[in-house]
């Protein structure tokens, strides 16, 4: 039978690994709801605020291409005669306008409800008939009365009043049209567009497997929505209705239809327009659950394994601890002879018997020097696993990364995401291409060309606002230069020129010669570099200049310090970089490097 005070040990043992266990437990799926929950509201947010961006620049893009494509209409010899003449149009000529209209109307745009025809004299042609191309039968239309401007302006959301036609929801592009001989206004079009099917066009915007959006006009009518039931309804009159307790900067949770769902609003600057996104909780927090679930069964899986091997464990120890205590107790009476078997693995018991052996032998100067030694030999253990984990750290497979953008790259194609697949493949030439030394110089189509990937990638990021150009001649593109001299630069010239603008903004690349010298131009339009700045940067690469051998070893990033003592360890102390920025107006980075055709580089490799 075993004594009390063991098994008091080994009860103890069990339940404080499973206390651990539990507390571990609890922690762990606090801190997955919190954070999880958290997460989700984020994407939700996010998700829903690239929607608004993205219908936003479709709609600027929508309108500006109807306007261009109105252009030509505008300038046709029968619709500037209608608008100047003072006479009323006779049923001929009315009927051969209203020709011209209609073809505009069938070349590839179901959207346009109705297109009108008006003169700065309120004389007014439509789409449908002769009979219905009077004044009268539209004076209801809210752009009637407009004034005659000279930029295109947009109506809201309105239901169209057409004679012997069914009401439907539609928005007004009002464009204005000139007078070719007095260059000024004469007249405009009113194109009725159906927000429906323009929305539709601009294909799908899906969130998550089974969320969506939906458009909601600034007066409560439905413009947009999967179930065409509810189109041009009140959204009062609908089951929507029940999420007009959204409307907030921040997604939230709501009842609807049996089910939780999160739910965001945005609006669109142009049409004064709600775009709702919602999606079920249920799918959003798929994670968390599966997170709970994989702690779940951790638990379990380590509770049982407690109460197997902690008992065996337990034992194991108590036997040698009982050992330990007899040989304890014959020395407590005087006999000195007595010693404890150490034999069995080498740990904290099999040192206690150690130590008491040597006790009983007085050698405690041996017991220090046996302490030194152990210290020392774990000092050099923990040498050699850092010295293993830092050769393992080294030998870490690059390809890692070329796998993983490529299975990203797989998954936006067949998830139909063409902007996030553009990222991955430029992505990772990028940094394959940064990733390879063989070459220390490469040509000016080499530099170019990975600068042309950052830029895309840039341009996804701001697609409404940032733009570049790449304008470099022919002739130079086989030039020589150092390898990424060109990409730290751009990438400065977007971190602290684009976006502080929030993507606002433009680089120019260029090119020019001067001699047997080749000058690359980085522009930007930002808002430029303080002058005190300024005086630090240009000190900075007059220090290279001074010593240019020691930058490389104190600095590993690809700063442009750097880049100027790389370029001057090449070429010499006449090339290098040159900053010049103007407040207000942007910043200028020239390189500097020898203009080197490839027939001349043959003739110095030899």
């Amino acid at each position: 039978m075993k004594p009390a005070i063991l098994t008091s040990y080994r009860t103890r043992m069990i339940a404080g690994f499973l206390v651990v266990n539990m507390l571990a437990l609890a922690i762990a799926l606090a801190i997955a709801d919190r954070q999880i929950g958290r997460v989700v509201k984020q994407d939700v947010l996010q998700q829903s605020g690239d929607a608004a961006a993205r219908f936003n620049y479709d709609m600027d893009t929508y309108v500006e291409e109807l306007v261009e494509a109105a252009a030509p209409l505008a300038a046709e010899q029968r619709i500037q005669q209608f608008l100047v003449q003072d006479r009323t149009s006779t049923a001929e000529e009315t009927e051969a306008i209203e020709k011209e209209l209609q073809n505009f109307v069938a070349a590839n745009r179901p959207e346009i409800a109705g297109m009108f025809l008006m003169s700065d004299q309120n004389r007014l042609i439509s789409i449908f008939s002769y009979y219905f191309s009077q004044s009268d039968f539209y004076s209801a239309e809210p752009w009637f009365t407009l004034p005659f401007g000279t930029t295109v302006e947009l109506y809201p959301t309105h239901v169209t009043r057409y004679p012997n036609q069914a009401q439907f929801p539609v928005f007004s592009v009002v464009i204005p049209i000139y007078d070719i001989d007095t260059v000024e206004v004469a007249g405009r079009f009113v194109l009725d567009i159906q927000p429906e099917r323009i929305i539709e066009s601009f294909g799908e915007r899906g969130l998550g497997r089974t969320g969506y959006h939906f458009v909601v006009s600034s007066d409560g009518i439905v413009v947009y929505h999967p179930n065409k039931e509810w189109i041009g309804k009140s959204i009062e009159d609908t089951p929507l209705s029940d999420l007009r307790q959204a409307y907030a900067d921040s997604p939230g949770k709501v009842d609807w239809q049996g089910e939780q769902w999160y739910v965001s609003v945005d609006r669109s600057n142009r049409m004064n327009w709600n775009i709702y996104s919602i999606v079920p909780s249920s799918e959003m927090e798929s994670g968390l659950r599966a997170v709970r679930m994989s702690i779940v069964w951790t638990f379990a899986i380590v509770s049982l394994l407690i109460l197997i091997a902690v008992p065996l464990l337990t034992d194991r120890f108590t036997k040698r601890v009982i050992a330990l205590k007899n040989v304890m107790a014959k020395a407590s009476t005087g006999d000195l002879e007595v010693r404890a078997e150490e034999g069995g693995s080498p740990d904290e018991i099999h040192y206690l018997y150690r130590g008491f052996n040597q006790m009983m032998d007085r050698l405690q100067q041996l017991v220090g020097e046996v302490y030194d030694l152990q210290l020392k030999e774990m000092q050099l253990t923990i040498r050699q696993k850092e010295a293993v984990i830092r050769s393992l750290q080294n030998q870490i497979n690059p390809h890692l990364l070329y796998n993983t953008l490529g299975v990203i790259k797989s998954m936006a194609y067949l998830e139909n995401v063409p902007k996030i697949e553009r990222i991955s493949r430029n992505l990772a030439d990028v940094y394959r291409y940064t990733a390879q030394f063989e070459y220390e110089e490469v040509t000016l189509r080499d530099e170019l060309d990975i600068v042309a990937k950052y830029l895309d990638i840039v341009r996804l990021r701001f697609p409404s606002s940032f733009t570049s150009l790449l304008s470099v001649a022919d002739k130079f593109l086989s030039a020589r230069c150092m390898k990424l001299t060109l990409q730290p630069i751009v990438e400065n010239a977007v971190k602290y020129a684009i976006e502080p603008g929030g993507g606002d903004g433009a680089i120019v690349v260029s090119a020019y010669d001067e001699g047997e010298d080749l000058f690359v131009e980085i522009a930007d339009n930002g808002r430029g570099i303080a002058a005190e700045k300024l005086r630090e940067l240009r000190a900075a690469l007059e220090e290279v200049e001074a010593e240019p051998g020691e930058t490389p070893g104190e600095r590993r990033s690809l700063g442009l310090a750097n880049v100027h003592a790389r370029l001057i360890l090449r070429y010499g102390p006449s090339y290098g970089l040159r900053i010049d920025s103007f407040s207000g107006q942007g910043t200028v980075v020239t390189v500097r490097v020898p203009l080197r055709s490839p027939e001349r580089q043959v003739r110095e490799n030899e």
